[in-house]
C-alpha cells in the first residue's frame, strides 16, 4: 500500500507538468535494443539519471573493478526515472544503483517537496522489487548557469538527505556539493564544460572521489562521536602510508596527532574532503603524504603539484595560520620505474614550500635509499609498496623533529 501511494503521488505530480515522459521513448527504446544485441552483465553497478550521467563517457574507466551500466538520458526529471524504472532499472537486477536526477525538475518549477516525493517513490520501488540492491543518491549539483537556483537545490538535497538518514543504512546520500564550490563559495568553473551546466572531466573527478571515499571518510568522522578530538591537533592526512601508520599515536605520545589517512587516495581526494577531514578540526599543523597514487594513475607531476597548490589554498583560506608539512613522495620497489616522475614532483613541491614560511617540505627520499641508490629492501612489506615496522621507525625519526609543540 505504501509503495502504491507513493507511485500514485508521483504520478499526480507528473500529470500537472509538461513535457510528458513519452518524449524519451526513443532513448529508452534504444537502451532496450542495446540490451537485446548484447546482454547486460549480472550484478552490475547501474548509474541512472539525467545529463550528467548520460555524458559520463569515462565512467567505465573510473570504475574498472565494477561492471558498469550507464542509463542516463539527457534532460530527464527524477519523476521520469521512476516512470521508466521498469524498463531501464529493474530488469538488470544490479548490485548497486547510483541515481543522479532532480535538478531538471527544480529548473522546470517543481518544488523540493515534489522532488522528494519522486525520490521516495523510486526508493520504495527499489526496496520492493530489488531488496538486495544497494541504492545511493548522488546529490543534485549546483552549476554556474543555474546559480540562482542554489538555495532551492540546497533545500532539496537536505530534504532527501534527511529522509535517507532517517532510514538507517539502507540508502546512501553522496554529498559532493561542497566540493563543487571554491573558497569564495561560488561554483568552480573549471568543473564544468563550456555551457557551465554539465560536468567537465575535472567535475567527474570530484564525483568519482566522493563515491569512492565517502564511506571511509564517514568512518573517520565516527571516531569522534563519543570522544571529542583535542584542540589544535596535528592532522596527518593522505594515502595508505598514513592510514597504515597504526603506531602514530604511540610514536608521538606527547603530540595531539590525528590519523586521517585513507588508503589509495590521491592529493586531489584530500582537497575534496578537506571540509570534513581537516577544516572542522582547526589543526595547528597538517602533515600530508600523498602523490604516489596520483602518479601511478597516470597524472603528470605538474598536475599533482597543481592539486597540492589547491589544497594549500583551500586550507589557508579558512585557516591562514595553519602550518602544512609535505612528506616527499617516497621511493619503493614496486613503482621504481616511476622514479623520474617522483623526483620531478618532489622538486616542484620543494620549491613551492620554500616560498611560504607556513609550508615545510620534509625529504624522506634519501633515508629510504640503500647505498646502491635503490630503495632499501628491508623496510617494505611483501607487496613492496607499503612500509613495515622498520620503515615506520625510520619515518618516526624523520617526522618527529618537524612536529609542532
Amino acid at each position: 500500500m505504501k509503495l502504491l501511494f507513493l507511485l500514485l503521488l508521483n504520478a499526480a505530480v507528473f500529470a500537472k507538468d509538461l513535457p510528458k515522459p513519452e518524449r524519451f521513448e526513443k532513448a529508452i527504446a534504444a537502451f532496450e535494443s542495446e540490451d537485446k544485441a548484447k546482454k547486460a552483465p549480472k550484478d552490475a553497478t547501474l548509474f541512472v539519471g539525467a545529463s550528467n550521467i548520460r555524458l559520463w563517457k569515462s565512467l567505465p574507466d573510473r570504475f574498472k573493478k565494477d561492471k558498469v551500466i550507464n542509463r542516463g538520458f539527457g534532460g530527464a526529471f527524477l519523476s521520469e526515472v521512476v516512470h521508466f524504472a521498469d524498463r531501464i532499472v529493474l530488469p538488470y537486477q544490479p548490485k548497486q544503483i547510483y541515481l543522479n536526477a532532480g535538478g531538471n525538475d527544480l529548473h522546470s518549477g517543481r518544488s523540493p517537496e515534489e522532488v522528494l516525493a519522486s525520490f521516495k517513490a523510486f526508493a520504495a520501488l527499489v526496496a520492493e522489487k530489488l531488496p538486495k540492491t544497494k541504492l545511493a543518491f548522488l546529490c543534485i549539483p549546483t552549476s554556474p548557469s543555474r546559480w540562482e537556483e542554489v538555495e532551492t537545490v540546497r533545500k532539496t538535497n537536505q530534504m532527501i538527505a534527511d529522509f535517507i538518514h532517517a532510514g538507517g543504512d539502507k540508502i546512501e546520500f553522496v554529498d559532493y556539493f561542497p566540493m563543487l564550490l571554491g573558497a569564495d563559495g561560488q561554483p568552480r568553473k573549471e568543473l564544468y564544460v563550456e555551457d557551465q551546466l554539465h560536468f567537465s572531466e575535472a567535475g567527474y573527478d570530484v564525483v568519482t572521489s566522493a563515491i569512492k571515499w565517502q564511506k571511509e571518510i564517514a568512518a573517520i568522522e565516527k571516531r569522534y562521536m563519543q570522544k571529542a578530538p583535542p584542540k589544535a591537533p596535528i592532522v596527518f592526512v593522505g594515502s595508505s602510508s598514513i592510514r597504515r601508520w597504526e603506531t602514530l599515536t604511540a610514536d608521538f605520545p606527547n603530540k595531539p596527532v590525528l590519523n586521517h589517512g585513507f588508503g589509495g587516495s590521491e592529493v586531489f581526494d584530500s582537497v575534496n574532503f578537506a571540509h570534513r577531514l581537516i577544516l572542522p578540526f582547526q589543526p595547528k599543523q597538517i602533515v600530508m603524504y600523498a602523490g604516489g597514487n596520483d602518479l601511478n594513475a597516470g597524472k603528470s607531476p605538474e598536475r599533482v603539484f597543481a592539486d597540492f597548490q589547491v589544497f594549500v589554498a583551500k586550507v589557508h583560506a579558512e585557516l591562514p595560520q595553519t602550518k602544512i608539512c609535505y612528506i616527499s613522495s617516497a621511493p619503493n620497489p614496486k613503482r621504481w620505474s616511476q622514479i623520474k616522475q617522483v623526483r620531478s614532483l618532489n622538486a616542484l613541491i620543494r620549491s613551492f614550500c620554500a616560498e611560504d614560511d607556513r609550508l615545510q617540505y620534509l625529504d624522506v627520499h634519501p633515508a629510504m635509499l640503500a647505498p646502491n641508490g635503490e630503495p632499501k629492501p628491508d623496510i617494505f612489506v611483501e607487496d613492496q609498496l607499503h612500509m613495515n615496522t622498520k620503515g615506520y621507525e625510520l619515518w618516526k625519526g624523520l617526522v618527529g623533529p618537524v612536529l609542532m609543540d
